[in-house]
């Protein structure tokens, strides 16, 4: 492996069922906020459009560098989760557009350890229009679709999308802020 690489992970070369899960505030809070339909911490004063706009607080959105917004459509693609990987100096948002449901495998952050636990690895299937905003050193795969394509919405850093853009192959990195694994 070259530098730039994880040189700590030996491949067990065992199957995993993961979990599959129906997304919800309470099951996803250990990996990161759910964004849904309602509001929550809602009650910021804003004084226009009151009884008619129910403002909640700021999202605890963390980015190292710039931040970007941007859009990937996904489409169904095999259930076999190769990748997973973590950012430790950002969370990272993900929201589905539209109609459709999407997948996001993730598992609980463990900022000291070098690998995912992953036993605590779940398929969280997100009704759509929702999303989640996972908490920085979340493992994660990226979003999958289920049955149609989606279009989803990301907020990143420059520094990750970058990263991920310079990366010649589909290999393992350890680069700026995303350090991603083979987990077969």
């Amino acid at each position: 492996m070259t530098d730039n690489t994880p040189s700590a992970y030996v491949p067990h070369h065992r199957a995993l069922e993961i979990p599959v899960v129906y997304a919800t505030r309470e099951n996803t809070a250990e990996y990161g906020e759910f964004i849904g339909t309602d509001v929550p911490k809602a009650g910021l004063s804003i004084p226009f459009y009151k009884g008619a706009v129910e403002e909640g607080f700021n999202l605890p959105f963390r980015y190292h560098e710039r931040a970007v917004i941007r859009t990937a459509r996904i489409h169904p693609r095999p259930g076999e989760i190769t990748w997973l990987e973590r950012h430790q100096r950002m969370t990272q948002l993900f929201v589905g557009l539209g109609d459709a449901p999407l997948c996001m495998v993730l598992g609980k952050p463990n900022v000291e350890g070098e690998l995912p636990d992953l036993d605590t690895v779940r398929a969280f299937v997100l009704p759509p229009g929702t999303g989640i905003m996972i908490h920085e050193g979340t493992w994660h795969d990226f979003p999958m679709a289920l049955d149609r394509p989606v279009t989803v919405l990301t907020a990143n850093s420059e520094e990750v999308v970058a990263a991920l853009a310079a990366q010649g192959s589909a290999s393992e990195m350890n680069s700026g802020d995303v350090f991603k694994i083979n987990i077969l």
